[in-house]
């Protein structure tokens, strides 16, 4: 009798499909949007940016008092 391969198999197939689809999608998402290092010179300043707060310096709240 022949042995029947693993991937002959439609649940299989379908399995390493759906596999092969998803390792791609996660790459692609890991390129695309984590490949870029994050410049952490000053965190404070890209955090107050993106939420569209102003940012006030030490030497600006003195000036102030």
């Amino acid at each position: 009798m022949a042995k029947k391969s693993l991937f002959s198999v439609p649940l299989v197939r379908e399995l390493m499909v759906v596999l092969l689809i998803k390792l791609v999608l996660i790459f692609a998402i890991r390129i695309f949007w984590f490949s870029d290092p994050v410049d952490m010179t000053n965190p404070q300043d890209a955090v107050s940016q993106q939420f569209g707060l102003s940012t006030i310096t030490p030497s600006q709240s003195e000036d102030q008092q």
